[in-house]
C-alpha cells in the first residue's frame, strides 16, 4: 500500500482568503487578508450593529465570535456594545464606517506636480556614475 502523498501545489499551511482593502470601512490601513467566512462577517458588520444571533441567523454561522476575534487580531476595530431587553443581556457588534474626504479642485494635484515634487531628483544623474 502506498502512503499518502500531499496534494501538488500545496506546501506548509494553505493560502486561503482575499485580499481586500478596507477603504469601505476604515481608510489609511494595509491590504489585510481574511478568510472567505471573515470577510463575510466583516461586511455583514460595516452594514450596521449585530448581535451574534443575527450574525448567525444572516450568515448560518455556528459562532461568530471566533471570526470577530480574528478579525480584531489582524488589526480591524470592532466595535461592540452590551444591551438589555428585559432579563436578557446580550453584545452587539459593529464596525464603524470612516466618511471620505471629498475632493476640491485645491485638493486635486497634476501628474506633473506630483512628479516635480516627489521625484525631483530621480533622473539627475549623480556626479559618481561617470
Amino acid at each position: 500500500m502506498k502512503p499518502k502523498e500531499e496534494a501538488p501545489g500545496r506546501s506548509g499551511e494553505p493560502m486561503q482568503g482575499q485580499n481586500f482593502s478596507l477603504s469601505v470601512c476604515e481608510q489609511g490601513k494595509d491590504i489585510k487578508q481574511l478568510s472567505k467566512r471573515q470577510k463575510k462577517v466583516f461586511d455583514l458588520l460595516c452594514t450596521g450593529k449585530h448581535s451574534v444571533t443575527d450574525i448567525t441567523i444572516a450568515l448560518g454561522y455556528g459562532d461568530p465570535r471566533s471570526y470577530i476575534r480574528d478579525i480584531r487580531e489582524k488589526g480591524i476595530v470592532v466595535n461592540d456594545r452590551w444591551k438589555e431587553n428585559g432579563d436578557v443581556r446580550y453584545k452587539v457588534y459593529w464596525i464603524d464606517r470612516v466618511t471620505p474626504v471629498p475632493l476640491t479642485n485645491e485638493n486635486i494635484q497634476t501628474v506633473g506636480d506630483v512628479i516635480q515634487r516627489d521625484f525631483k531628483n530621480l533622473f539627475e544623474r549623480n556626479r559618481y556614475d561617470r
